[in-house]
């Protein structure tokens, strides 16, 4: 595992920041291993961990411009990869409890699973639809789309109070639909699967 200097860095991150692919392939070949090492730590799967490697340089080739090459690049990496794995993991979670809720008792079948998945997909829109606009706003920055209360204060110029009121808001609204739609479970999902 080759370890460069940090100036040397610096200038592969500018490099890349314009668009240069050798800077992108150099910085490749040195994290690549460690990152691959880690994911395989994390996820158990050769295969998830080389579908993670993959998807976080082609994250990293489409955020390049704003690669700020003051900060350590590693951190940035990992922060990509841990979300990555993280997004794995709910879907997994959402996948494995779909199949045991619709098919208790039979045998996976990957068609059913797809449309029961799809169904239930659909459920939770229509439960997320009937929240108020900025509970559905928040609510899907945080759980869905995995930002920070700092980030969402940010970009919606609201306190972290605020936020917090607006999630616990929209999850307990959120558990007495799909209950009165009957689908106890899923709302236990959504606890589940949208959890920090």
């Amino acid at each position: 595992m080759n370890i460069i200097p940090i100036t040397d860095e610096k200038e592969l991150l500018r490099r890349l920041r314009d668009g240069d692919e050798l800077a992108f392939k150099a910085l490749y070949d040195i994290y690549a291993p460690r990152l691959a090492a880690k994911l395989l730590q994390l996820l158990r799967s050769e295969e998830l961990a080389e579908d993670v490697l993959q998807d976080l340089f082609i994250k990293v080739w489409e955020v390049r411009q704003t690669i700020n090459p003051e900060l350590v690049f590693g951190a940035l990496l990992y922060k990509i990869a841990a979300n990555l794995s993280k997004n794995i993991y709910r879907r997994n979670v959402y996948d494995q409890l779909m199949r045991k809720q619709i098919n208790p008792d039979e045998g996976h079948n990957p068609i059913e699973a797809s449309l029961d998945q799809s169904e239930a997909k659909e459920l939770l829109q229509a439960a997320l639809n009937k929240l108020t606009p900025r509970q559905r706003e928040v609510y899907i920055m945080a759980k869905i789309d995995g930002l920070s209360y700092q980030q969402i204060s940010k970009q919606l110029n609201i306190s972290a109070s605020a936020i917090n009121h607006h999630i616990q808001e929209a999850n307990k609204q959120l558990r007495n639909i799909l209950k009165n739609n009957n689908i106890y479970m899923l709302a236990v999902l959504v606890l589940i699967f949208f959890k920090k």
